[in-house]
């Protein structure tokens, strides 16, 4: 399991990380893709680790990873159309 502290320093260095992304000259499909999978590592470890959802019962886990899996994917859908 992972240890609270070095979760959280996975999510402030992938908030940095977009944020640097974000002001780089990225191509944009490249940007929204990159972004999309920071955002949905971090929803994991807010929903496994802060929540503890990792040992609640299964269909509250999945609903709430599923949400953080299915809105980013539409926004990247939504960018690329």
């Amino acid at each position: 399991m992972i240890n609270i502290h070095f979760s959280a320093v996975i999510l402030v260095l992938l908030t940095l990380i977009s944020t640097m992304l974000a002001q780089s000259t990225i191509p944009i499909g490249v940007l929204a893709l990159l972004v999309t999978l920071s955002v949905m590592v971090k929803g994991q470890q807010i929903t496994d680790i802060f929540m503890e959802l990792n040992t609640a019962p299964t269909k509250w886990r999945w609903l709430l990873l599923s949400y953080v899996i299915l809105v980013p994917l539409i926004l990247a859908t939504i960018i690329y159309i």
